[in-house]
């Protein structure tokens, strides 16, 4: 049986790298059976940067992305949201419908406005700093499931979380 991980992070206003470099490598380092899946699969770049929404009628408008997205919280097992401050709009949205859906959520940020806030604090079931520590949850979590015995490589995953006044919350 696969595991689904909904990889919630910003889009609106990045690069191909800044929206797509931390998915690829949480994917790549998922074992066998546990998926990623990303947002970006049917967005195109738009000059060098991501829109919020562009000419395409069957993946642009405001409502083909919210329904693509909608979709993909619904079915996946769990959300890892990547929040490395509080301006993705679209990435706090999906949170809060992973909220209302019940889904298990992780969140990475380094941000303490992000962090510290209380419903997320109330709501979300691992609140953590780096993708090493959000890797390690999700194979602890889907591991048995999938029924696979690989172990999975630890690994470090060098992208930007901002430093400086974070509380990590621990959960559990």
């Amino acid at each position: 049986m696969k595991k689904f991980i909904y990889l919630a992070g910003p889009i609106a206003g990045c690069d191909k790298g800044e929206a797509n470099d931390w998915r690829e490598r949480i994917s790549a380092h998922l074992t066998d059976g546990i998926v990623g899946i990303s947002p970006l699969r049917c967005e195109p770049l738009i000059g060098d940067k991501y829109e919020l929404a562009y000419d395409d009628k069957r993946f642009g408008t405001p409502a083909a992305i919210n329904g693509k997205n909608l979709l993909d919280v619904g079915a996946c097992d769990l959300i890892l949201a990547y929040l490395p401050d509080k301006s993705s709009l679209g990435t706090i949205t999906e949170i809060a419908w992973g909220m209302v859906l019940r889904k298990p959520i992780i969140l990475v940020s380094g941000c303490a406005d992000v962090v510290n806030h209380p419903l997320y604090i109330a709501n979300i079931g691992w609140i953590l700093d780096n993708f090493d520590d959000a890797l390690s949850v999700i194979h602890g979590l889907f591991e048995d499931y999938v029924d696979t015995k690989k172990v999975w490589p630890r690994v470090t995953l060098d992208l930007p979380l901002k430093p400086g006044g974070v509380r990590i919350v621990k959960h559990g």
